[in-house]
């Protein structure tokens, strides 16, 4: 049978792995955040910058220059790139993919900093902590749910399992390593991505 001191030891721990967990799922979230917004600047950028060198060019030398003979065949397929990228952004819905990645890397850490203070600060009572990780499970599953529609891979989750070993400074359970830095290994519970 369980003891008192027993419940409340597995009820910390198991704040602890949830708060590992939810830290990992932020990191992918911003990681894939990060990548889609340096996507989106430079779908801004080129279909900027284009139309400003050849209306440079215009206004300058006016519209027999040779020079703007030049610019049109070198900004002719960048244009033409930047308009296919940009179709397929609006297909893909980047906008809508970078804004929800935003939301749940804000709400995965928002988690693990909840279970990290329950795995630090738990109440003396068991029946509290219980029903504060319940609370806080509440919405980790909430988050799970909406997660789900962005499912991560399996090399993701391995990579977020590695930052969040490394944060924590916790033993991987594959290797027996603790990780110090974000080099893959062979590992299959912290590496292979």
């Amino acid at each position: 049978m369980e003891t008192k001191k027993n419940k409340h030891d597995r009820l910390r721990q198991d704040a602890w792995n949830k708060a590992l967990f939810s830290y990992g799922y932020g990191y992918l979230f911003s990681h894939r955040a990060s990548k889609l917004k340096t996507r989106l600047n430079w779908i801004t950028f080129l279909g900027i910058i284009v139309p400003i060198l050849i209306g440079g060019i215009v206004t300058t030398y006016g519209i027999t220059s040779p020079i703007l003979k030049y610019l049109l065949i070198i900004t002719a397929p960048i244009s033409i790139t930047q308009l296919v990228i940009s179709v397929w952004s609006i297909v893909a819905n980047w906008n809508t993919s970078y804004a929800y990645y935003l939301e749940s890397y804000l709400d995965n850490y928002s988690l693990a900093d909840k279970y990290e203070d329950l795995g630090k600060y738990p109440p003396e009572e068991n029946d509290e902590l219980k029903s504060k990780l319940d609370k806080i499970d509440v919405l980790r599953s909430s988050r799970d749910k909406q997660d789900s529609k962005y499912p991560l891979t399996d090399k993701e989750k391995r990579k977020g399992m590695r930052y969040s070993l490394r944060k924590f400074k916790r033993e991987c359970a594959g290797c027996k390593k603790i990780p110090t830095d974000m080099k893959s290994t062979k590992c299959g519970v912290c590496g292979n991505f």
